[in-house]
């Protein structure tokens, strides 16, 4: 899995959060909570991103200080996905959580690439 998936389903959202029409909403948030999944897979070296979200946010709970401050995220991702019509500040702070996870995650393997050197 990569992470530039990520980075596009959160190129989707951001275009989507920005249109004027608000039933565009529910669809960007579903484009941030599959970017948050893939960042999260990789960032585990998971190949799939089918594992229940309990069992991740207990991960992300027990990590680094980035992961701990991310699994309180993670979990209000799943909710405000499941709603139909999410408030667009919602949208756009998740958006914004959600990219600084995958610059994390990149950063992070970009180091352990380096170090592999």
């Amino acid at each position: 899995m990569d992470i530039s998936k990520a980075e596009e389903k959160l190129k989707f959202a951001d275009y989507l959060l920005h249109r004027s029409e608000l039933e565009f909403l529910g669809a960007a948030m579903r484009h941030v909570l599959e970017a948050s999944n893939v960042a999260v897979a990789v960032n585990f070296g998971l190949d799939d991103t089918n594992i229940a979200h309990q069992i991740i946010n207990r991960k992300l709970s027990e990590g680094s200080k980035e992961e701990r401050e991310f699994s309180g995220t993670y979990l209000s991702l799943w909710k405000l996905a499941t709603n139909p019509s999410p408030a667009k500040s919602d949208v756009a702070k998740s958006l914004a959580r959600v990219k600084t996870f995958v610059e994390y995650v990149k950063a992070r393997r970009s180091f352990g690439a380096q170090s592999l050197v």
